[in-house]
């Protein structure tokens, strides 16, 4: 038998071991003020103890002049620190009783939270406040600097500043400058108020509030969100600007409304909440007519997860409603959305706990059907209710092993026939063996039975059972050795053999309410059942055998390489298959294998293949190639093949600099065989120290039709923009999300948010 040469690439790679450097970390660390010129250190300061809040005073300078009363006038290179709070100024007065001072020239003040520049100051050390003239400001921890004609320090915590210039670029630079007759902020709260807000970029107003209210740190704030703009060919211009509501420290809530040019005002929001024993969610859109589709439409999704006690029971529930086939379609903005067929309604009861060799399930789950091409008849199956009941024994103990596994679902759908289903899976095995080989024989046996209950036709048998046993011995090895001139590499073979009994048994009577029959692939080669679902249990007469080898880093235990390949060899025809398909008379299986590789710290690969030793030609292939050398610099290039469906796909996505500010994303996702663009996008990005901008046209199928023989498409076009101002806010589409599924690789590690 022949087998496809890039099934054997995993040999060759294995001869080049000395190529091979350590697997990439992935410890891509993004810094937002990377481009921005280096800030000079602060002054040194006296760290301030515990045991003191208000520490000494140490001063120092040029001259001295002692006044009656604990007056003194210090002249020349003048020094006043007390703890971890430092000012400098060419003279100062100073009284050591009453702790006031007044500095003029050059005067200077570090803080922990801020440090000052100006012409002249009034300060007093013993209550931590003062005011500060035509001052020039910066915070550190922010990035951020500014100016001030009066800033007041009423004490540690809190700040009071007039006419106000603040922006987070560095000295020389105003890209961006928020602008305020008066701002106070309270570090205690972490919050800052201001009222008459405007933010200008290159000197042009962008942005007016009269008021605002903002937090000082990452801490949630009620308060308008950035607001998100986008285009569409279809819908027009596309705002949404978010209300936020901190309500509570475990609950909160956003309004949405959303401006849609073509349809209306969509009126959005989302609750959520966090107890000790419960989280959830809450979404409703309400669109009350859309022009384009004259319609009312809607939205409504819930979940919730709820810890029912701490011995392993809980509940869990969702709920999700649209209001017409076409929502996603002509509302969503993905691929993803575009492709939802289904809404899931559930709610469930669980139980699993590491200490219980027991696991529960009981619920019922109905489906909403939002894809108009599926017929009714063709509608999945509500489950009302299903429960599964499972046990194992101590996997740690010696000995054999039991296992038991149950499932009780009634089945339930408006045009086709309704069942109760009970099956029931235990069985028994014990394994054999030591560190370097095993053998594990597994007994058991499958019991299945259907009550046909709902739309039954005329004359069919309503009570249908099945039972069979599951014979497997599972077998292998795991040989290993150390490559390399100092034996830093190890190489495993790990050989196995898997035989499967399973006897005939006549299915041919049994309807199809939840099974299907996967892809093949390496791992279906150890399981007992080809299907998936309780209406089929596959017979068996066969062998598997596979062939693993690993390498892997002998200092870190990583993995730099895995390669599998194996085949089943069959002993008899395989007689169950689902309905309208032959049985199966091939003597061996497809050989199936995987390759995961790790090139280097820059390089990794994936490849599957599927391939058929009677017609010699691939049945499945997948190849996936990535260069990622570090955080948004990635390029991936993809290819799958599947001769069944007649599927020929291309996939490339990139994301990568062009100079030290500019740099480029973009994504085709391509049907060969039907000549579509399924997706594309593509978009530029400019980096500056202070701020960021990012805009993005995407097309994306939302229907294949033909015409005149030909696939065709129809199509959607939009545009996205993003404007970040570093340590402010974000305005635009927040594209950080859409451009991490649409790249992989784009945003996998710690990032600025």
């Amino acid at each position: 038998m022949k087998v496809s040469c890039a099934l054997v690439f995993a040999a060759t790679l294995l001869a080049s071991v000395p190529l091979l450097a350590d697997p990439p970390s992935n410890d891509f660390i993004y810094d937002p003020w990377a481009t921005c010129p280096s800030v000079p250190p602060a002054a040194p300061t006296t760290a301030l103890t515990a045991s003191s809040m208000n520490p000494p005073m140490h001063v120092s300078a040029d001259r001295l002049n002692g006044y009656v009363h604990g007056d003194s006038l210090l002249t020349g290179n003048v020094q006043a620190i007390q703890g971890d709070r430092q000012l400098h100024a060419d003279s100062m007065r100073y009284n050591s009783a009453s702790g006031e001072s007044h500095a003029t020239g050059n005067v200077k003040f570090t803080s922990p939270t801020i440090l000052l520049n100006g012409p002249s100051a009034d300060y007093n050390f013993n209550t931590a406040s003062g005011v500060f003239y035509d001052a020039s400001f910066a915070l550190p921890k922010r990035h951020g600097r500014g100016q001030a004609s009066l800033l007041k320090l009423l004490d540690n915590d809190h700040q009071i500043l007039s006419d106000v210039h603040y922006t987070t670029c560095p000295v020389g630079s105003k890209d961006w400058m928020l602008n305020a007759p008066d701002l106070v902020l309270d570090q205690s709260n972490n919050t800052g108020t201001g009222h008459n807000v405007t933010v200008d970029l290159f000197g042009v107003p962008i942005f007016w509030t009269p008021y605002i209210n903002f937090p000082l740190n990452d801490a949630r704030k009620s308060g308008f969100l950035a607001p998100s703009f986008g285009f569409s060919v279809t819908s027009g211009f596309d705002l949404t600007t978010p209300y936020y509501l901190n309500l509570a420290p475990n609950y909160d809530a956003t309004l949405a409304p959303r401006i849609i040019t073509k349809r209306g005002l969509d009126m959005g929001g989302e609750f959520r909440y966090l107890t000790n024993n419960s989280k959830g969610t809450l979404d409703l859109n309400y669109l009350p007519h859309d022009r384009l589709a004259n319609q009312e439409r809607g939205l409504f999704q819930f979940s919730d997860t709820t810890k029912l006690d701490d011995q392993g029971w809980n509940f869990n529930t969702a709920y999700n409603w649209v209001s017409d086939f076409n929502y996603f379609q002509d509302l969503g903005n993905s691929l993803d959305a575009i492709a939802t067929t289904t809404q899931e309604r559930h709610a469930a009861i669980n139980f699993q706990s590491p200490e219980s060799n027991w696991t529960f399930l009981s619920q019922v789950e109905t489906w909403q059907v939002v894809d108009p091409t599926i017929a009714p008849k063709n509608y999945p199956y509500r489950l009302l209710p299903q429960m599964q009941l499972g046990w194992q024994s101590d996997p740690t103990s010696n000995g054999p092993q039991y296992t038991f596994n149950s499932e009780l679902v009634q089945f339930q759908q408006d045009q086709e026939i309704g069942a109760l289903r009970l099956d029931l899976t235990p069985d028994v095995s014990d394994t054999f063996g030591n560190t370097g080989y095993y053998f594990t024989p597994t007994v058991g046996m499958r019991l299945t039975k259907w009550d046909l209950n709902q739309n039954v036709p005329l004359g069919t048998e309503t009570q249908l059972t099945r039972s069979m046993p599951i014979i497997s011995l599972d077998s292998g090895m795991f040989l290993q050795r150390n490559l390399g001139s100092t034996g830093d590499f190890i190489q495993t073979l790990e050989p196995r053999l898997y035989y499967l009994y399973v006897p005939y048994r006549d299915q041919s009577q049994i309807p199809i309410f939840d099974t299907v029959q996967p892809q093949f692939s390496f791992l279906q080669l150890f399981t007992t059942n080809q299907f998936d679902g309780a209406d089929r249990q596959s017979d068996a007469n066969q062998l598997s055998y596979a062939l693993t080898s690993r390498l892997l880093n002998a200092n870190t235990g990583t993995q730099i390489l895995e390669a599998d390949i194996g085949q089943i060899r069959y002993f008899r025809n395989r007689e169950v298959q689902l309905p309208g398909v032959a049985p199966q008379t091939n003597l061996f299986s497809d050989v199936v294998g995987d390759l995961d590789l790790n090139i280097n710290d820059h390089w990794s690969a994936v490849y599957t293949q599927q391939w058929n030793p009677t017609t010699r030609q691939t049945d499945f292939g997948a190849v996936g190639l990535q260069y990622h050398p570090a955080h948004h610099q990635v390029i991936n290039l993809g290819y799958s093949y599947n001769r069944t469906l007649n599927l020929k796909q291309s996939d490339f996505s990139f994301a990568w600099p062009l100079t030290s500010h500019w740099s480029m994303v973009g994504r085709w996702y391509y049907d060969i065989q039907n000549k579509v663009t399924l997706e594309s996008f593509e978009g530029f990005e400019y980096d500056s120290c202070c701020w960021d901008f990012q805009i993005v046209h995407r097309r994306y199928i939302t229907q294949l039709g033909t015409q005149s023989g030909t696939q065709t498409g129809q199509a959607n076009s939009m545009f996205f923009f993003q404007l970040q101002l570093k340590g402010l806010t974000t305005i635009g589409r927040h594209l950080e999300d859409f451009l991490q599924n649409g790249i992989l690789g784009y945003s996998d590690t710690d990032q600025y948010q």
